[in-house]
């Protein structure tokens, strides 16, 4: 049985290719994060080993040890997370925890001369291909041009652009898109049984992404962190330079030691300022962020919507000098410097009395 939920016509021509024996070497799937592409991909895998009639099953006993990790024919890697030295001046070694290293690609090649040691294929499978370095790239696509027999790769990425073209083209690719929100609610409600209001604030918050929504309902901490990452918004903008180029530094030591959870936090900041930008344009009923409502409304009225707009481009940018290796502190820098600045208490409104007493006070 396929997990995946809303990919009905991949699904089929799956099923149609290992039905008439006409299986890829290599597949590329694309999607946003957590929108289910390690799902699919696992999912063909099982597909392609599984031990029933009806493949996938997802009740034998290859099926389970291969979503369980645990199968001899099937070799995933993905971003080096382990923790790195405190010590900063470890420049060289923090970036490269950055991306997919030559050794990691190397490790599979090896394992792709080998033949199956147990199933009727064995699987590659490559998490954020579009972040390998550009010499892994190199080393992969040698594989990808005289594949070996009985071999299948999968490459996950959020953005193909980022890939070489050579090694794009050599790939079958498989979008893998987010659910509509009416559709995701849904599930949640018959499948989860998630009562409506919280099944609609998941489908709308998660953007569609069925693994973000399965996450943040099995997990607290998901939506906690969400709720921080907002809140730090929230607070940057009304924050002094010296407080923000604090946070810059703090974000530039976690960037070293677990890059993907700060790429997450700027995912989140510019879902945040596309929906201020939403807001500014009368399209409110369209963000995506329904719980913090007031806050945007708060926001846009007392910011320029060339000041939103001019954001939305600076986070982009943020992203690219970052796939690009600029020098992240100088990156983090430039963004929290560029974050247009609020005071705390508008012009038209009256300061409260007891901070026109603090301020007299501290002058």
């Amino acid at each position: 049985m396929w997990r995946t939920l809303g990919q009905e016509s991949t699904i089929e021509r799956f099923s149609r290719s290992i039905r008439d024996n006409a299986i890829h070497h290599a597949y590329l799937f694309v999607g946003p994060e957590h929108v289910g592409k390690r799902t699919l991909a696992l999912d063909l895998a099982c597909a392609l080993n599984c031990d029933a009639s009806n493949r996938p099953c997802g009740e034998c006993g290859t099926c389970r040890r291969i979503v369980e990790g645990k199968h001899p024919d099937v070799h995933a890697i993905t971003l080096d997370a382990a923790g790195t030295p405190e010590d900063v001046e470890v420049v060289e070694q923090d970036r490269r925890r950055t991306r997919i290293s030559t050794e990691q690609i190397e490790d599979l090649q090896h394992a792709s001369t080998l033949p199956p040691f147990e199933g009727r294929w064995k699987v590659l499978l490559v998490e954020n291909a579009d972040r390998m370095s550009a010499e892994a790239g190199n080393r992969i696509l040698k594989t990808l041009e005289e594949p070996p027999p009985h071999i299948v790769w999968m490459l996950l990425a959020e953005d193909e652009n980022r890939l070489l073209d050579t090694v794009v083209s050599r790939c079958q690719r498989v979008d893998v898109k987010p659910l509509p929100p009416a559709q995701l609610e849904r599930h949640l409600m018959t499948a989860h049984g998630v009562p409506e209001e919280r099944a609609r604030l998941l489908a709308r918050v998660s953007r569609g992404r069925t693994g973000w929504a399965l996450s943040a309902l099995a997990d607290d901490s998901v939506a906690a962190a969400r709720a921080s990452r907002i809140e730090s918004m929230i607070q940057l903008v009304q924050m002094t330079y010296t407080a923000r180029f604090d946070v810059s530094r703090e974000t530039d030591v976690l960037y070293r030691r677990d890059s993907r959870a700060v790429l997450e936090t700027l995912d989140i900041w510019t879902t945040w300022w596309r929906d201020l930008l939403l807001v500014k344009t009368g399209c409110a009923e369209s963000v995506v962020n329904v719980d913090y409502l007031n806050d945007l409304n708060e926001q846009a009225g007392r910011l320029g919507l060339e000041q939103i707009r001019d954001f939305v481009g600076k986070l982009n940018t943020t992203r690219q000098d970052l796939d690009l290796n600029v020098v992240s502190r100088l990156v983090f820098d430039s963004l929290v410097y560029t974050i247009p600045r609020i005071a705390k208490f508008p012009v038209q409104e009256s300061v409260p009395p007891d901070v026109l007493q603090e301020t007299s006070e501290t002058q």
